[in-house]
Protein backbone atom coordinates (compact mmCIF):
# COMPACT_ATOMS: atom_id res chain seq x y z
CA UNK A 1 0.00 0.00 0.00
CA UNK A 2 1.33 3.07 -1.05
CA UNK A 3 1.65 5.91 1.28
CA UNK A 4 -1.92 7.04 1.79
CA UNK A 5 -3.11 9.84 0.01
CA UNK A 6 -0.43 12.20 0.14
CA UNK A 7 2.24 13.47 2.60
CA UNK A 8 -0.10 15.88 4.13
CA UNK A 9 0.88 17.90 7.30
CA UNK A 10 -2.28 17.87 9.20
CA UNK A 11 -1.26 14.50 8.87
CA UNK A 12 1.74 15.57 10.45
CA UNK A 13 0.53 14.12 13.67
CA UNK A 14 2.12 10.56 13.01
CA UNK A 15 2.70 8.08 14.95
CA UNK A 16 3.99 4.75 14.88
CA UNK A 17 6.30 2.33 16.97
CA UNK A 18 6.42 -1.04 16.76
CA UNK A 19 7.94 -3.83 18.71
CA UNK A 20 8.92 -7.19 18.66
CA UNK A 21 11.72 -9.34 19.95
CA UNK A 22 15.02 -8.56 21.03
CA UNK A 23 17.81 -11.01 19.85
CA UNK A 24 19.91 -13.03 22.35
CA UNK A 25 17.43 -14.31 24.44
CA UNK A 26 15.46 -12.29 27.24
CA UNK A 27 17.53 -10.29 28.71
CA UNK A 28 17.42 -7.08 30.69
CA UNK A 29 17.16 -3.73 28.76
CA UNK A 30 18.72 -2.03 31.87
CA UNK A 31 22.18 -2.04 33.80
CA UNK A 32 23.37 -0.12 36.80
CA UNK A 33 26.84 1.19 36.42
CA UNK A 34 27.78 3.78 39.69
CA UNK A 35 24.11 3.32 40.31
CA UNK A 36 23.15 4.85 37.17
CA UNK A 37 20.46 3.00 35.09
CA UNK A 38 22.25 2.38 31.37
CA UNK A 39 20.36 3.33 28.31
CA UNK A 40 17.63 1.38 27.02
CA UNK A 41 18.42 -0.15 23.64
CA UNK A 42 15.36 -0.80 21.47
CA UNK A 43 15.97 -2.38 18.20
CA UNK A 44 13.37 -1.90 15.61
CA UNK A 45 12.43 -2.92 12.23
CA UNK A 46 9.73 -0.97 10.03
CA UNK A 47 8.73 -0.52 6.22
CA UNK A 48 8.84 2.87 5.02
CA UNK A 49 7.76 5.25 2.24
CA UNK A 50 9.76 7.87 3.22
CA UNK A 51 12.23 9.00 0.60
CA UNK A 52 15.62 8.38 0.93
CA UNK A 53 14.74 5.67 3.40
CA UNK A 54 15.69 6.81 6.85
CA UNK A 55 19.22 5.53 7.57
CA UNK A 56 19.57 4.05 11.36
CA UNK A 57 22.29 6.69 12.83
CA UNK A 58 20.81 10.10 10.94
CA UNK A 59 20.18 13.33 12.94
CA UNK A 60 16.55 12.00 13.82
CA UNK A 61 17.44 8.97 15.35
CA UNK A 62 19.99 11.20 17.61
CA UNK A 63 17.10 13.39 18.78
CA UNK A 64 15.38 10.52 19.55
CA UNK A 65 17.83 8.93 21.50
CA UNK A 66 18.49 12.18 23.37
CA UNK A 67 15.15 12.87 23.93
CA UNK A 68 14.05 9.45 25.62
CA UNK A 69 17.75 8.25 26.76
CA UNK A 70 17.69 5.33 24.37
CA UNK A 71 19.73 3.79 22.51
CA UNK A 72 17.34 3.63 19.12
CA UNK A 73 18.36 1.15 16.51
CA UNK A 74 16.01 1.22 13.83
CA UNK A 75 16.16 -0.45 10.43
CA UNK A 76 13.72 0.61 7.40
CA UNK A 77 13.28 -1.12 4.15
CA UNK A 78 11.28 0.21 1.05
CA UNK A 79 7.57 -0.85 1.70
CA UNK A 80 8.24 -2.37 -2.20
CA UNK A 81 10.55 -5.49 -0.34
CA UNK A 82 9.32 -5.27 3.45
CA UNK A 83 6.95 -7.99 2.79
CA UNK A 84 9.74 -10.50 1.84
CA UNK A 85 12.48 -9.34 4.21
CA UNK A 86 9.51 -9.41 7.21
CA UNK A 87 9.03 -13.19 6.74
CA UNK A 88 12.88 -13.69 6.60
CA UNK A 89 13.41 -11.78 9.81
CA UNK A 90 10.26 -13.69 11.35
CA UNK A 91 11.99 -17.21 10.58
CA UNK A 92 15.18 -16.28 11.63
CA UNK A 93 14.79 -15.81 15.10
CA UNK A 94 16.73 -13.07 15.62
CA UNK A 95 13.59 -10.99 15.96
CA UNK A 96 13.76 -7.16 17.15
CA UNK A 97 12.33 -5.64 20.00
CA UNK A 98 9.76 -4.22 17.47
CA UNK A 99 8.10 -5.22 14.40
CA UNK A 100 5.45 -3.09 12.09
CA UNK A 101 2.74 -4.42 9.74
CA UNK A 102 0.78 -3.10 7.69
CA UNK A 103 -2.36 -4.71 8.36
CA UNK A 104 -3.64 -8.05 10.57
CA UNK A 105 -3.15 -10.53 7.41
CA UNK A 106 -2.81 -13.97 8.13
CA UNK A 107 0.93 -14.05 8.85
CA UNK A 108 0.35 -11.60 11.73
CA UNK A 109 -2.35 -13.90 13.27
CA UNK A 110 -0.22 -16.85 12.84
CA UNK A 111 3.02 -15.07 14.65
CA UNK A 112 0.88 -13.73 17.34
CA UNK A 113 -0.59 -17.57 17.78
CA UNK A 114 2.88 -18.83 17.98
CA UNK A 115 3.60 -16.55 20.47
CA UNK A 116 6.11 -14.37 18.70
CA UNK A 117 4.14 -11.00 20.18
CA UNK A 118 3.86 -9.86 24.00
CA UNK A 119 0.14 -9.11 24.81
CA UNK A 120 -0.33 -5.14 25.41
CA UNK A 121 -3.72 -5.51 27.19
CA UNK A 122 -1.55 -4.04 30.93
CA UNK A 123 -0.33 -1.29 29.15
CA UNK A 124 -2.36 0.69 26.51
CA UNK A 125 -4.72 2.11 29.01
CA UNK A 126 -2.03 4.60 30.73
CA UNK A 127 -1.22 6.19 27.68
CA UNK A 128 -3.16 9.20 26.63
CA UNK A 129 -3.13 9.00 22.90
CA UNK A 130 -4.34 5.53 22.41
CA UNK A 131 -7.71 6.05 24.19
CA UNK A 132 -9.02 7.42 20.83
CA UNK A 133 -8.83 4.21 19.08
CA UNK A 134 -12.24 2.57 19.11
CA UNK A 135 -12.62 -0.78 20.08
CA UNK A 136 -13.47 -1.91 16.56
CA UNK A 137 -9.99 -1.41 15.97
CA UNK A 138 -8.47 -3.25 19.27
CA UNK A 139 -10.71 -5.96 18.21
CA UNK A 140 -8.58 -6.27 14.86
CA UNK A 141 -5.28 -6.21 16.28
CA UNK A 142 -6.63 -8.50 19.11
CA UNK A 143 -5.88 -12.52 19.05
CA UNK A 144 -8.29 -14.04 21.36
CA UNK A 145 -8.77 -10.85 23.16
CA UNK A 146 -4.87 -10.15 23.71
CA UNK A 147 -4.48 -7.13 22.13
CA UNK A 148 -0.89 -7.93 20.00
CA UNK A 149 -0.46 -4.86 18.15
CA UNK A 150 -0.48 -0.83 18.76
CA UNK A 151 -2.65 0.13 15.45
CA UNK A 152 -1.82 3.54 13.42
CA UNK A 153 -5.06 4.93 13.84
CA UNK A 154 -6.93 5.97 10.34
CA UNK A 155 -9.85 7.63 10.49
CA UNK A 156 -12.74 4.95 8.95
CA UNK A 157 -14.26 8.51 6.58
CA UNK A 158 -10.93 8.16 4.55
CA UNK A 159 -11.13 6.61 1.17
CA UNK A 160 -12.49 7.49 -2.20
CA UNK A 161 -15.89 8.86 -2.48
CA UNK A 162 -17.86 9.49 -5.76
CA UNK A 163 -17.95 12.84 -7.02
CA UNK A 164 -19.97 14.46 -9.90
CA UNK A 165 -19.85 17.58 -12.53
CA UNK A 166 -22.14 20.04 -10.99
CA UNK A 167 -21.85 22.33 -13.78
CA UNK A 168 -22.99 19.38 -16.07
CA UNK A 169 -25.77 18.39 -14.12
CA UNK A 170 -26.35 22.41 -14.16
CA UNK A 171 -26.12 22.92 -18.07
CA UNK A 172 -28.43 19.96 -18.83
CA UNK A 173 -31.39 20.96 -16.18
CA UNK A 174 -30.16 17.53 -14.12
CA UNK A 175 -30.49 16.94 -10.34
CA UNK A 176 -28.22 15.26 -8.00
CA UNK A 177 -29.16 11.63 -8.29
CA UNK A 178 -30.52 10.04 -5.12
CA UNK A 179 -30.98 6.12 -7.00
CA UNK A 180 -29.44 3.75 -9.44
CA UNK A 181 -32.35 4.76 -11.23
CA UNK A 182 -31.45 8.67 -11.54
CA UNK A 183 -27.59 7.91 -11.61
CA UNK A 184 -28.52 5.67 -14.67
CA UNK A 185 -30.42 8.76 -16.64
CA UNK A 186 -27.85 11.08 -15.30
CA UNK A 187 -24.75 8.94 -16.73
CA UNK A 188 -26.75 8.60 -20.27
CA UNK A 189 -27.33 12.27 -20.31
CA UNK A 190 -23.70 13.21 -19.69
CA UNK A 191 -22.74 10.24 -22.37
CA UNK A 192 -25.37 11.96 -24.98
CA UNK A 193 -25.92 14.89 -24.46
CA UNK A 194 -22.93 17.21 -25.32
CA UNK A 195 -22.32 18.11 -21.42
CA UNK A 196 -19.28 19.62 -22.40
CA UNK A 197 -20.57 21.78 -25.86
CA UNK A 198 -18.09 20.81 -28.30
CA UNK A 199 -20.21 19.27 -30.51
CA UNK A 200 -18.57 16.18 -30.70
CA UNK A 201 -19.86 12.15 -28.65
CA UNK A 202 -16.54 12.44 -26.80
CA UNK A 203 -17.79 12.30 -23.01
CA UNK A 204 -17.88 9.61 -20.46
CA UNK A 205 -20.87 9.50 -17.59
CA UNK A 206 -19.71 7.08 -15.07
CA UNK A 207 -16.20 6.45 -14.67
CA UNK A 208 -14.88 2.92 -14.37
CA UNK A 209 -11.92 0.74 -14.45
CA UNK A 210 -10.90 -2.52 -14.51
CA UNK A 211 -11.35 -4.61 -11.46
CA UNK A 212 -14.58 -2.56 -10.90
CA UNK A 213 -12.66 0.24 -9.50
CA UNK A 214 -13.80 2.46 -7.77
CA UNK A 215 -16.50 -0.05 -6.70
CA UNK A 216 -19.72 1.87 -8.11
CA UNK A 217 -21.93 1.19 -5.27
CA UNK A 218 -23.18 4.83 -3.91
CA UNK A 219 -23.77 3.26 -0.46
CA UNK A 220 -23.26 -0.17 1.52
CA UNK A 221 -26.06 -1.30 0.93
CA UNK A 222 -25.15 -1.77 -3.22
CA UNK A 223 -21.37 -2.49 -2.26
CA UNK A 224 -18.81 -4.99 -1.34
CA UNK A 225 -18.62 -4.86 2.68
CA UNK A 226 -20.64 -7.74 4.93
CA UNK A 227 -23.66 -5.88 5.26
CA UNK A 228 -26.31 -8.53 3.65
CA UNK A 229 -27.88 -11.59 5.31
CA UNK A 230 -28.82 -14.98 3.22
CA UNK A 231 -31.66 -16.63 4.28
CA UNK A 232 -30.47 -18.35 7.38
CA UNK A 233 -29.49 -14.69 8.70
CA UNK A 234 -26.01 -15.26 8.00
CA UNK A 235 -23.70 -12.26 7.24
CA UNK A 236 -22.79 -12.33 3.04
CA UNK A 237 -19.97 -10.86 1.16
CA UNK A 238 -21.25 -8.03 -0.75
CA UNK A 239 -20.67 -9.58 -4.04
CA UNK A 240 -22.99 -12.21 -3.84
CA UNK A 241 -25.72 -9.75 -2.34
CA UNK A 242 -29.32 -8.54 -3.56
CA UNK A 243 -27.73 -4.94 -3.84
CA UNK A 244 -24.66 -6.29 -5.84
CA UNK A 245 -27.17 -7.26 -8.38
CA UNK A 246 -29.22 -4.19 -8.47
CA UNK A 247 -26.19 -2.33 -8.90
CA UNK A 248 -24.64 -4.53 -11.92
CA UNK A 249 -28.09 -4.37 -13.24
CA UNK A 250 -27.90 -0.64 -13.73
CA UNK A 251 -24.17 -0.60 -14.48
CA UNK A 252 -25.20 -2.87 -17.30
CA UNK A 253 -27.72 -0.88 -18.47
CA UNK A 254 -25.45 2.40 -18.84
CA UNK A 255 -22.41 0.68 -20.37
CA UNK A 256 -25.43 -0.69 -23.72
CA UNK A 257 -26.19 2.81 -23.74
CA UNK A 258 -22.96 4.05 -23.90
CA UNK A 259 -22.80 5.89 -20.37
CA UNK A 260 -18.87 4.18 -19.21
CA UNK A 261 -16.25 4.12 -21.43
CA UNK A 262 -16.24 0.63 -23.85
CA UNK A 263 -13.03 -0.07 -22.67
CA UNK A 264 -13.11 0.51 -19.23
CA UNK A 265 -12.47 -3.52 -18.29
CA UNK A 266 -9.19 -3.35 -19.39
CA UNK A 267 -8.42 0.16 -18.73
CA UNK A 268 -6.23 0.84 -15.45
CA UNK A 269 -7.59 3.34 -12.86
CA UNK A 270 -5.02 6.13 -12.94
CA UNK A 271 -6.18 6.80 -16.74
CA UNK A 272 -9.68 7.40 -15.82
CA UNK A 273 -8.33 10.30 -13.26
CA UNK A 274 -6.59 11.98 -16.49
CA UNK A 275 -9.68 11.77 -17.89
CA UNK A 276 -11.38 13.56 -15.68
CA UNK A 277 -9.36 16.17 -15.59
CA UNK A 278 -9.68 17.01 -19.29
CA UNK A 279 -13.04 17.32 -18.91
CA UNK A 280 -14.09 13.88 -20.18
CA UNK A 281 -15.86 12.27 -17.59
CA UNK A 282 -18.40 13.11 -15.23
CA UNK A 283 -18.65 10.90 -12.23
CA UNK A 284 -15.50 9.68 -10.40
CA UNK A 285 -13.98 9.30 -7.52
CA UNK A 286 -11.91 11.29 -4.93
CA UNK A 287 -11.24 12.29 -1.20
CA UNK A 288 -10.05 15.10 0.96
CA UNK A 289 -5.99 15.90 1.67
CA UNK A 290 -3.49 18.73 2.10
CA UNK A 291 -2.66 18.11 -1.47
CA UNK A 292 -5.84 18.94 -3.41
CA UNK A 293 -5.30 21.15 -5.54
CA UNK A 294 -1.75 20.13 -6.80
CA UNK A 295 -2.14 16.65 -7.74
CA UNK A 296 -2.57 16.40 -11.60
CA UNK A 297 -1.96 12.59 -11.34
CA UNK A 298 -5.39 12.68 -9.05
CA UNK A 299 -8.58 14.19 -9.38
CA UNK A 300 -7.81 17.40 -9.48
CA UNK A 301 -9.95 20.69 -9.77
CA UNK A 302 -6.99 22.99 -10.64
CA UNK A 303 -5.87 21.06 -13.50
CA UNK A 304 -9.57 20.02 -14.84
CA UNK A 305 -10.16 24.35 -14.63
CA UNK A 306 -6.89 24.79 -17.15
CA UNK A 307 -8.91 23.49 -20.05
CA UNK A 308 -12.76 24.44 -18.32
CA UNK A 309 -12.74 27.61 -16.27
CA UNK A 310 -16.29 27.48 -15.41
CA UNK A 311 -16.37 23.62 -14.18
CA UNK A 312 -17.89 22.96 -10.71
CA UNK A 313 -17.79 19.54 -8.59
CA UNK A 314 -20.04 18.36 -6.07
CA UNK A 315 -19.49 14.99 -3.96
CA UNK A 316 -22.92 12.47 -4.54
CA UNK A 317 -24.22 11.53 -1.35
CA UNK A 318 -25.28 8.39 -0.40
CA UNK A 319 -27.79 6.68 -1.92
CA UNK A 320 -30.94 5.42 0.61
CA UNK A 321 -31.11 2.13 0.38
CA UNK A 322 -34.62 -0.36 0.52
CA UNK A 323 -34.00 -1.15 4.05
CA UNK A 324 -33.57 2.92 4.71
CA UNK A 325 -29.84 2.70 5.23
CA UNK A 326 -27.95 5.87 4.29
CA UNK A 327 -24.80 5.52 4.52
CA UNK A 328 -21.08 4.88 3.53
CA UNK A 329 -18.82 1.78 4.12
CA UNK A 330 -15.90 2.45 6.75
CA UNK A 331 -12.84 2.01 6.20
CA UNK A 332 -10.76 -0.57 8.35
CA UNK A 333 -9.82 2.18 11.37
CA UNK A 334 -6.52 1.76 10.74
CA UNK A 335 -2.87 1.66 8.65
CA UNK A 336 -0.25 -0.30 10.35
CA UNK A 337 0.23 -2.19 13.26
CA UNK A 338 3.21 -2.46 15.57
CA UNK A 339 3.74 -5.39 17.72
CA UNK A 340 6.84 -5.86 21.09
CA UNK A 341 8.24 -9.23 21.20
CA UNK A 342 7.32 -11.00 23.33
CA UNK A 343 10.79 -11.71 24.68
CA UNK A 344 9.92 -8.28 26.26
CA UNK A 345 7.47 -9.98 29.04
CA UNK A 346 9.97 -10.00 31.88
CA UNK A 347 10.93 -6.45 30.66
CA UNK A 348 7.97 -3.80 31.86
CA UNK A 349 10.94 -1.05 32.12
CA UNK A 350 11.47 -1.57 28.18
CA UNK A 351 7.95 -2.01 27.76
CA UNK A 352 7.04 1.36 28.96
CA UNK A 353 10.12 2.72 27.22
CA UNK A 354 8.57 1.87 23.92
CA UNK A 355 5.06 3.06 24.39
CA UNK A 356 5.96 6.37 25.66
CA UNK A 357 7.63 6.82 22.36
CA UNK A 358 4.50 6.00 20.77
CA UNK A 359 2.08 7.57 22.64
CA UNK A 360 4.38 11.21 22.46
CA UNK A 361 4.97 10.81 18.93
CA UNK A 362 1.26 10.35 18.54
CA UNK A 363 -0.28 13.46 19.82
CA UNK A 364 -2.67 15.37 17.53
CA UNK A 365 -1.52 18.71 16.00
CA UNK A 366 -3.90 20.92 14.60
CA UNK A 367 -3.15 23.06 11.62
CA UNK A 368 -3.73 26.27 13.88
CA UNK A 369 -0.94 25.18 15.85
CA UNK A 370 1.38 23.32 13.38
CA UNK A 371 3.92 26.20 13.44
CA UNK A 372 7.35 26.99 14.23
CA UNK A 373 6.30 28.61 17.55
CA UNK A 374 4.77 25.00 18.69
CA UNK A 375 8.02 23.60 20.46
CA UNK A 376 6.66 19.73 19.90
CA UNK A 377 5.84 20.44 16.54
CA UNK A 378 8.74 21.71 15.28
CA UNK A 379 11.11 19.14 16.96
CA UNK A 380 9.23 16.00 15.71
CA UNK A 381 9.53 17.56 12.23
CA UNK A 382 13.34 18.05 12.65
CA UNK A 383 13.36 22.08 13.23
CA UNK A 384 11.72 25.31 10.77
CA UNK A 385 14.30 25.70 7.30
CA UNK A 386 15.76 22.16 7.97
CA UNK A 387 12.68 19.37 8.40
CA UNK A 388 10.44 21.76 6.63
CA UNK A 389 9.28 25.20 5.83
CA UNK A 390 6.11 27.18 6.65
CA UNK A 391 4.93 28.30 3.19
CA UNK A 392 1.45 30.19 2.59
CA UNK A 393 1.03 29.30 6.38
CA UNK A 394 1.12 25.66 6.04
CA UNK A 395 4.60 23.18 6.59
CA UNK A 396 5.98 22.16 3.47
CA UNK A 397 9.00 18.93 3.81
CA UNK A 398 12.11 19.37 2.52
CA UNK A 399 14.26 17.10 1.04
CA UNK A 400 16.32 16.36 4.45
CA UNK A 401 13.08 15.71 6.09
CA UNK A 402 13.73 11.69 6.31
CA UNK A 403 16.47 12.06 7.76
CA UNK A 404 16.19 15.27 10.51
CA UNK A 405 12.09 14.40 11.26
CA UNK A 406 11.63 12.31 14.24
CA UNK A 407 8.84 11.94 12.98
CA UNK A 408 9.77 10.57 9.92
CA UNK A 409 11.22 7.31 11.86
CA UNK A 410 7.95 6.29 13.48
CA UNK A 411 5.88 7.41 9.92
CA UNK A 412 3.54 9.60 8.72
CA UNK A 413 -0.46 8.79 9.08
CA UNK A 414 -3.30 10.46 7.84
CA UNK A 415 -5.74 12.51 9.64
CA UNK A 416 -3.86 12.08 12.89
CA UNK A 417 -5.93 11.21 15.75
CA UNK A 418 -8.99 11.52 15.05
CA UNK A 419 -10.94 14.19 16.62
CA UNK A 420 -14.90 14.67 15.58
CA UNK A 421 -13.53 14.92 11.82
CA UNK A 422 -10.29 17.38 12.73
CA UNK A 423 -8.83 16.25 10.07
CA UNK A 424 -10.73 17.40 7.32
CA UNK A 425 -10.73 20.71 8.95
CA UNK A 426 -7.40 20.63 9.12
CA UNK A 427 -7.01 20.36 4.90
CA UNK A 428 -9.53 23.07 4.76
CA UNK A 429 -6.99 25.03 6.42
CA UNK A 430 -3.91 23.78 5.02
CA UNK A 431 -4.75 23.45 1.90
CA UNK A 432 -2.30 26.14 -0.35
CA UNK A 433 -4.51 26.31 -3.73
CA UNK A 434 -7.91 27.76 -3.29
CA UNK A 435 -9.12 24.71 -5.41
CA UNK A 436 -7.64 22.57 -2.67
CA UNK A 437 -9.66 24.20 -0.38
CA UNK A 438 -13.20 24.65 -2.16
CA UNK A 439 -12.66 20.99 -2.97
CA UNK A 440 -11.78 19.83 1.47
CA UNK A 441 -14.46 22.18 2.26
CA UNK A 442 -17.05 20.19 -0.23
CA UNK A 443 -15.87 16.79 0.76
CA UNK A 444 -15.53 17.20 4.26
CA UNK A 445 -19.43 18.92 4.75
CA UNK A 446 -20.64 15.81 2.65
CA UNK A 447 -18.56 13.30 5.26
CA UNK A 448 -19.17 14.97 8.10
CA UNK A 449 -22.84 14.63 7.96
CA UNK A 450 -22.70 10.81 6.80
CA UNK A 451 -23.30 7.55 8.52
CA UNK A 452 -20.51 4.98 7.95
CA UNK A 453 -20.91 1.22 8.34
CA UNK A 454 -18.09 -0.55 9.57
CA UNK A 455 -18.09 -3.82 8.86
CA UNK A 456 -17.49 -6.68 11.44
CA UNK A 457 -15.13 -8.67 9.17
CA UNK A 458 -12.10 -7.50 9.95
CA UNK A 459 -12.54 -7.17 13.52
CA UNK A 460 -12.01 -11.43 13.48
CA UNK A 461 -9.90 -13.58 12.33
CA UNK A 462 -10.53 -16.29 9.74
CA UNK A 463 -8.23 -18.93 8.56
CA UNK A 464 -10.63 -19.89 5.73
CA UNK A 465 -11.29 -16.30 4.81
CA UNK A 466 -7.71 -15.39 5.06
CA UNK A 467 -6.79 -18.50 2.79
CA UNK A 468 -9.66 -18.22 0.29
CA UNK A 469 -11.05 -14.38 0.14
CA UNK A 470 -8.46 -13.02 -2.99
CA UNK A 471 -9.22 -16.20 -4.97
CA UNK A 472 -12.95 -15.84 -4.12
CA UNK A 473 -12.71 -11.89 -4.87
CA UNK A 474 -11.03 -12.34 -8.11
CA UNK A 475 -13.62 -14.56 -9.31
CA UNK A 476 -16.46 -12.06 -8.51
CA UNK A 477 -14.76 -9.48 -9.79
CA UNK A 478 -14.72 -11.03 -13.18
CA UNK A 479 -17.81 -12.48 -13.10
CA UNK A 480 -19.70 -9.39 -12.28
CA UNK A 481 -17.32 -7.81 -15.29
CA UNK A 482 -18.60 -9.91 -17.40
CA UNK A 483 -22.14 -9.00 -16.35
CA UNK A 484 -21.75 -5.64 -16.78
CA UNK A 485 -20.32 -5.63 -20.49
CA UNK A 486 -22.85 -8.35 -21.55
CA UNK A 487 -20.53 -11.89 -21.88
CA UNK A 488 -22.65 -12.94 -18.84
CA UNK A 489 -26.43 -12.83 -18.84
CA UNK A 490 -27.42 -11.53 -15.24
CA UNK A 491 -30.29 -13.80 -15.39
CA UNK A 492 -27.50 -16.12 -14.46
CA UNK A 493 -26.79 -14.24 -10.95
CA UNK A 494 -28.51 -17.33 -8.68
CA UNK A 495 -26.00 -19.23 -10.67
CA UNK A 496 -23.23 -17.26 -9.76
CA UNK A 497 -23.72 -17.08 -6.55
CA UNK A 498 -23.81 -21.24 -6.43
CA UNK A 499 -20.51 -20.88 -8.36
CA UNK A 500 -19.36 -18.77 -5.36
CA UNK A 501 -20.41 -20.75 -2.48
CA UNK A 502 -18.86 -23.66 -4.36
CA UNK A 503 -15.48 -22.26 -4.46
CA UNK A 504 -15.12 -22.26 -0.75
CA UNK A 505 -17.50 -18.84 -0.21
CA UNK A 506 -19.78 -21.24 2.06
CA UNK A 507 -17.31 -22.22 3.85
CA UNK A 508 -15.67 -18.50 4.63
CA UNK A 509 -18.94 -17.73 5.54
CA UNK A 510 -19.65 -20.22 7.98
CA UNK A 511 -16.47 -19.51 9.44
CA UNK A 512 -17.04 -15.71 9.55
CA UNK A 513 -20.12 -15.92 11.21
CA UNK A 514 -19.14 -18.58 14.11
CA UNK A 515 -16.39 -16.23 14.68
CA UNK A 516 -18.72 -13.39 15.02
CA UNK A 517 -21.07 -15.13 17.06
CA UNK A 518 -18.41 -16.65 19.43
CA UNK A 519 -16.82 -13.03 19.73
CA UNK A 520 -20.03 -11.06 20.05
CA UNK A 521 -19.35 -8.43 17.53
CA UNK A 522 -21.74 -7.54 15.19
CA UNK A 523 -21.68 -4.91 12.24
CA UNK A 524 -22.42 -1.38 13.25
CA UNK A 525 -23.17 2.35 12.19
CA UNK A 526 -21.07 5.43 12.87
CA UNK A 527 -23.34 8.25 13.38
CA UNK A 528 -22.60 11.44 12.11
CA UNK A 529 -22.72 14.26 14.59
Amino acid sequence: MKRFMSITLSTVLLAGALAACSPGGEKSSTSTKDGKDSKISISWFDGTWETPVPEPGNEAVKKVNEKFNVDFQPQYIPFDLYTDKLTVKMASGDIPDVVGTEAADANFVKWSNQGAFLPLNDYVDKYETFKDIPQSVWDVVSVDGKKYGIPLYFPSKGGKKPVIRQDWLDKLGLEMPTNFEELTEVAIAFATKDPDGNGKNDTVGLGLAKGLVYDPSFGVYWGNSWYHENKDGQLIPGQISDGSKEKVTYLNEMFKAGAIDKDWAIKPYNDVFKEFNAGKVGIWYEQPGNDKGSQPQSLDLATLRKSVPDAKIAGIPPFTAPDNSQGFAGGSGYYRIWMLSAELKNDPKKVEKILEMMNYMAKYVPAEEQTADNEYFDWIMGGSGKGYNIVDGAPQLTEEFSQVAPIALFNQKQGGWDMDDQSMQDYVKQSKAPEAKEFNTLMGEMLSNTDFYISPVGRIHSDAYNEKNAALTEFATNELTKMVVGQRPISEWDKYVDEYLAKGGKDVIADVNKLIKENKIKGEWVKAK
